[in-house]
Formats: C-alpha cells, sequence, structure tokens
C-alpha cells in the first residue's frame, strides 16, 4: 500500500483551476481516485513548503505550464472508503484560481493527458461534478 491509500492522517494537497487564453487546463488522472477522468491539476504539499508553492510545482510537473497563483477558491474534504468501509483516501484539499504565464503542455506520464478546454465546451460526463463546480467558481472570481 502506498502512504496515501489507508492513511493514518489526513494529506494535505492542493488544487489549481488554471486559466489563459486557450481556457482552462485539465489533466487525465492516470490513478486513483478519480482515474480516468479529467481533473485540475494538484497533488499533495511537501514538507516546507506554501501552499502557494505547490500549486506552481505541481502545475508545472504535471502540465509543463508555469502559472501564478492569484487567489483561494475553496477548501475540500476528499474522504473515499473501500468496500469495508474502511477510510482509503483522506485529503484535505485547498483549490486556488491561477493564471498561465508560461510553458508549453506536456505530460508527466506517458499514461496522463493534458489539455486545454474552452470554458463553455467542457466533457462533463468526463469531469467530476465537484470539479465542474470548482471551475465555474473560479471562472466567476475572475469575472468579478
Amino acid at each position: 500500500m502506498s502512504a496515501r491509500r489507508y492513511p493514518a492522517f489526513p494529506i494535505p494537497g492542493v488544487g489549481a483551476v488554471v486559466l489563459g487564453s486557450k481556457g482552462v487546463l485539465l489533466v487525465r488522472r492516470d490513478k486513483d481516485p478519480g482515474k480516468g477522468l479529467w481533473s485540475i491539476p494538484g497533488g499533495g504539499v511537501e514538507v516546507g513548503e506554501t501552499q502557494a508553492e505547490a500549486v506552481v510545482r505541481e502545475v508545472q510537473e504535471e502540465t509543463g505550464i508555469e502559472c501564478e497563483v492569484i487567489e483561494l477558491i475553496s477548501t475540500d474534504d476528499v474522504i473515499l472508503h473501500d468496500a469495508n468501509g474502511r477510510v482509503e483516501f483522506h485529503y484535505l484539499l485547498n483549490h486556488y484560481l491561477t493564471r498561465a504565464v508560461g510553458g508549453e503542455i506536456s505530460q508527466e506520464s506517458p499514461e496522463a493527458e493534458v489539455c486545454w478546454f474552452n470554458l463553455d465546451d467542457l466533457p462533463e460526463e468526463e469531469i467530476p461534478p465537484q470539479i465542474i463546480i470548482i471551475i465555474e467558481t473560479g471562472r466567476n472570481l475572475l469575472n468579478n
């Protein structure tokens, strides 16, 4: 078992709604939870790293895109149980609105996909509903 599955404590993480001239940047998850679905880039906060630093690092690692953090969008708990009712995953996630400032799309692994999507033409059937809400909230914050 990895340290992320069946954790002893909740794992702090960050996610980024990356907006740019081509829309919103999404990654197709190559591992659980959510394997195969489009989502926002993100991951765990490393020891000694601020959340803003984690956002910038995770976006660059997963997508090749450089970004700047604009503001916090939301905080969520992701708690998933296995078939026996045990907590299999437990993340405390802060989602940030960011702006793309450079770089070229590249994927972190051969199994991963990265793509820009028009905000008015998202593949909603392949994105978890809570991620759609986070993207829309980020879009609204940017427009206000």
